[in-house]
């Protein structure tokens, strides 16, 4: 099947390290294995003994299965791995050692061929410049029977044929009985996981020996990554720690039970359970005494089964998390990549948006050209002179008007809310909304600003490398980058910026929010939720203001309202008046809240055809009309132009949440004020009229608002 389909299964064939190792008293590591880009994560030594335990008995036992299968439930959904007891172990453990013990002539009578996988020596090695793990594998099938290699298996020597053959039966019917229990912990259909892992499943082996390294803190034994098949159970044959799996952002050491197997979700389960079950990454590393020997047991689905997630899962969870594609899509996809942490569930097929997926239908590219970070290039480099692409010839030298600047409105929340103080509250900010566009909302106490000022300052404060696992990825616009650079020759801001999705949570990015730090989680997740709820009590209380049906704005900003965050660092510049921290512009987006984090002054608002500085208050937020409630309020409410600038002392911090219409909802003036004003100043237009026009322009004032004016 996999010739037909165009996959070629391969890696570069290697040398031994065990043969290295013996036949060389080595003293430091040769250069091809040295890694610089080891992850420095730090080892957290008091999860280990957290990491869950299923008795299998008990998942058996009529009295003790149910509670047993929460156990196994739980330890899918938040570790994505566990042990697993059983009793016929020794014999297999004796037995890889001594394969592994075989002289070199022999093992080389089982090794790679060119252009396969299978047999003794490295896998997911593409490329001769590629760095190497520390260690040897031997590879094989094992089922379906009649997909074995010929020249692999029928020449193992009887006694260790034989045990293989009964330990990967045994084996597979404990992936079976696990899988049934999940099946059972996730309440669908026991045939549903039944068709996909049935006793064609396919299942193959993978020995590995990692020899004791006189450098083990500048190799990696098996460099970090999540597994693409379904369900893997390891075995640690001889007792020697050196798996760690990743866990709120530490590596945890998982320490080898007598009797038990490590079980592990892979990234084909995660797209089957739509995401319910997380594959998570781990890796192998090694010492400087001890050889360390494993054992992995790989099962995947059955012969030509589409790998996609589970029907009843999408139907309850309302949307798909992954594509549903082809085992020819799935495994040539994996059959060209090196190991790189979770990006083959991330990255090259699988990941699906409903919103993503009708962009590409209609022809929208949500994308950003990746540049260099500001930041990055601040620190490192002493920089006395703006690099050229920074330069702005273009900066808008309209006047600063500093007396205007206390004549910004500011809107009190609690009297807004207040059944006594309402009404003139919402007159103050139907004024600020058609005079200003801009007004400053002022909460009595607001703890969570001070959390989550904290939290954002502490991820522009991450080290670079840590950061770049959350870049932009090619053709995408969310993650640690810029936005709207649409060419090569566009000039820059002088800043960074981390864009990603909130709500709807379903069409949040995979590989970015849950690889946050678990606190910066979240902060973020309650900083959402609070936003949210605050620009729908404006909103509601601008329907109230402009005398509309208040279903006319709920039905365009429900529950299902989009929600984006921008966070923004703007170092500090050595020509501040030669760049632009953010170009001019006017938000596309509905309502814009934004919290100035540092309290640096830096955003600038046109008004009067004057810069007017918008000076930090204590417990506030800015809001400002986008182009989209513009649009809504048929002009009356105004988005307005604004900027970014910085100066020559001190960075500057701000995270603005931009809401959008629900998903699918046109986006032209309500029929209502049409009515009342005798005519529409703006078209109305589909989602995917709107977001392909702004998803291929730079910013530039309000442009893009131009084009729906009537």
């Amino acid at each position: 099947m996999e010739a037909k389909g165009g996959i070629q299964w391969s890696s570069i064939i290697v040398p031994s390290v065990q043969e290295m190792v013996e036949e060389n008293l080595i003293s430091t590591v040769p250069p091809r294995y040295v890694r610089s880009d080891l992850d420095k994560a730090e080892i957290d030594s008091d999860l280990t003994t957290e990491i869950p335990i299923i008795d299998m008995n008990l998942l058996y036992s009529s009295t003790s299965m149910d509670s047993e299968i929460d156990k196994l439930d739980s330890a899918c959904k938040e570790w994505g791995f566990f042990q697993a007891n059983s009793s016929f172990l020794d014999k297999i453990k004796s037995e890889i050692q001594d394969f592994f013990n075989l002289p070199m002539t022999e093992k080389k009578n089982l090794w790679q061929r060119p252009g396969e996988i299978e047999g003794f020596g490295q896998a997911f090695v593409v490329s001769e410049e590629q760095k190497l793990d520390w260690g040897d594998m031997f590879f094989i099938t094992m089922q379906p029977v009649h997909l074995r290699k010929p020249h692999l298996f029928p020449k193992l020597g009887p006694p260790f044929r034989d045990t293989l053959e009964k330990y990967s039966d045994e084996v597979k019917s404990i992936a079976k009985i696990l899988l049934a229990k999940m099946a059972r912990a996730l309440e669908i259909k026991p045939e549903e996981m039944e068709y996909l892992f049935s006793d064609d499943l396919g299942q193959k082996l993978r020995m590995n020996y990692y020899p004791p390294c006189p450098e083990p803190d500048q190799v990696i034994g098996l460099t970090p990554h999540s597994d693409a098949t379904g369900l893997t159970i390891l075995l640690q044959m001889n007792e020697v720690e050196g798996l760690q799996i990743k866990k709120n952002g530490k590596w945890v050491s998982v320490k080898p039970l007598q009797d038990a197997f490590v079980v592990n979700i892979g990234d084909m389960l995660e797209m089957i359970t739509n995401g319910t079950y997380k594959s998570i990454e781990h890796r192998g590393v090694v010492n400087s005494e001890k050889e360390r020997l494993s054992m992995a047991t790989f099962h995947n689905t059955g012969t030509g089964k589409e790998i996609g997630p589970l029907r009843s899962l999408v139907e309850r969870q309302k949307g798909a998390c992954f594509r549903t594609v082809t085992p020819e899509e799935y495994f040539k996809g994996l059959a060209s990549l090196e190991l790189d942490g979770k990006a083959f569930l991330d990255f090259h097929f699988f990941i699906i948006q409903e919103q993503a997926a009708m962009e590409a239908k209609r022809g929208i590219q949500w994308s950003s050209i990746i540049v260099p970070s500001v930041q990055e290039m601040v620190e490192e480099n002493l920089i006395t002179t703006v690099p050229p692409r920074y330069l702005r010839f273009d900066l808008d030298k309209a006047e600063i008007d500093s007396d205007l600047r206390t004549e910004i409105p500011i809107i009190d929340m609690n009297l807004l809310c207040s059944s006594t103080s309402m009404d003139s509250e919402i007159d103050k900010l139907d004024f600020a909304c058609k005079e200003w566009g801009f007004f400053q909302a002022c909460l009595k106490t607001h703890s969570l600003q001070t959390y989550i000022n904290s939290e954002v300052q502490d991820f522009f404060n991450l080290p670079m490398e840590e950061k770049r696992k959350l870049r932009q990825r090619p053709g995408e616009i969310e993650g640690f980058g810029q936005a709207f650079v649409v060419s090569e020759e566009q000039k820059l801001d002088w800043g960074d910026m981390f864009l990603l999705t909130m709500q709807p949570i379903h069409l949040r990015k995979p590989h970015l929010f849950p690889k946050l730090p678990p606190p910066f989680r979240d902060a973020l997740e309650k900083y959402s939720s609070e936003v949210k709820s605050i620009a729908k009590i404006l909103l509601a209380n601008m329907a109230r203001a402009l005398k509309i049906k208040p279903d006319e704005m709920e039905y365009l900003f429900g529950d299902d309202l989009g929600q984006k965050l921008r966070m923004n660092y703007y170092p500090p510049c050595p020509e501040p008046d030669k760049v632009y921290g953010l170009t001019p512009h006017s938000d596309a987006t509905g309502l814009t809240i934004l919290l100035q984090v540092n309290e640096v002054e830096g955003l600038q608002i046109k008004k009067n055809g004057k810069w007017v500085s918008v000076k930090p208050l204590p417990n506030a937020f800015v809001v400002n009309i986008g182009d989209m409630l513009e649009m809504i309020t048929n002009g009356a409410y105004k988005s307005i132009e604004h900027r970014g600038v910085v100066n020559s002392e001190k960075e500057r911090l701000s995270v603005a949440t931009f809401h959008n219409t629900g998903t699918g909802k046109e986006i032209g003036p309500l029929r209502s004020l049409v009515e009342r004003q005798k005519g529409a100043c703006f078209r109305t237009v589909t989602p995917e009229e709107y977001f392909k026009g702004l998803a291929s322009r730079e910013l530039d004032g309000k442009a893009f608002l131009d084009v729906w004016r009537i």
